[in-house]
């Protein structure tokens, strides 16, 4: 199926003004720049592929962080089958960037990965907790418990901070 140009332009400044959420999401998934970028790059890859299969344009948003999420997802899941060079006893030729020096941004990092989703896509993302389900693939109950349980242990974490 050939894609006309307007449709190309048009799916390019979506996927640009989508970059940023895509990389937090990818980021807060992954919890490593490097596999964050691959990750956008294969959603990328993956929407760009299967455009003409969206139906609903007005969706688009939701349909490329699903992509992402999935792509993030999957791409743990084959890291977990390797072994991390560290592992190995070598030092990394660089070591590894943190995206922000923020205390809020690294206790999210600290959470389970099904919580820190929900928070990147509920207060980083402003997604209602139906569209985060679609993405996520769970209920948006679930949605609400894994948002409740993290703003608990968040507000555990900063209290622990600021006292101590």
């Amino acid at each position: 199926m050939a894609i006309s140009q307007a449709d190309r332009d048009w799916f390019c400044d979506r996927l640009r003004e989508n970059w940023t959420s895509l990389y937090r999401l990818a980021r807060s998934i992954t919890g490593s720049d490097a596999d964050a970028q691959e990750a956008m790059a294969q959603a990328a890859y993956l929407a760009w592929a299967r455009f003409g299969q969206l139906r609903q344009r007005e969706k688009f948003r939701s349909w490329l962080l699903k992509i992402a999420a999935n792509e993030a997802r999957q791409l743990c899941r084959r890291r977990e089958r390797t072994v991390p060079l560290e592992a190995l006893g070598t030092e990394p030729a660089a070591p590894e960037r943190e995206p922000e020096d923020h205390s809020l941004w690294q206790a999210v990092q600290a959470l389970p990965r099904d919580q820190r989703e929900a928070v990147v896509l509920f207060y980083w993302e402003d997604l209602p907790t139906e569209e985060i389900a679609r993405i996520v693939g769970a209920a948006p109950g679930t949605v609400r418990v894994r948002l409740s349980r993290a703003r608990e242990q968040l507000r555990k974490w900063l209290e622990v901070e600021r006292d101590g």
